[in-house]
C-alpha cells in the first residue's frame, strides 16, 4: 500500500506524528486509545489491527462517526469527525 497513490498524485500514507495519542485503562479496566484528548474504545481486534471507536458512539444524543485503525501501535487510519466538545 505504501507504493499505491490517489488520482492526481496524492499518496494514500497519512502522518499521523503530530497527534498527541496515549493507550489508558478504563475505569472498568477496558484499553482506551486517547487522541488529543479524545477517547476511544477498543471494537474488534483482527490479526495485528485493532479497531477503535468513539467513546460517544453509543450515547444517544450524540452519536460521533469517529473512528481509529491501529497497527502495531502505530495509527494506520483516522475516520471521521467528533461532533462533539
Amino acid at each position: 500500500m505504501v507504493g499505491r497513490r490517489k488520482p492526481g498524485g496524492a499518496s494514500l500514507k497519512q502522518n499521523y506524528s503530530n497527534l498527541d495519542v496515549c493507550f489508558t485503562r478504563s475505569n472498568r479496566g477496558n484499553n482506551l486509545l486517547n487522541i488529543d484528548g479524545k477517547p476511544f474504545t477498543l471494537n474488534r481486534r483482527i490479526k495485528d489491527a485493532c479497531y477503535w471507536e468513539c467513546v460517544k458512539l453509543r450515547c444517544k444524543y450524540t452519536k460521533c462517526s469517529a473512528r481509529v485503525v491501529t497497527k502495531g501501535n502505530m495509527i494506520s487510519a483516522l475516520r471521521g469527525h467528533h461532533n462533539h466538545p
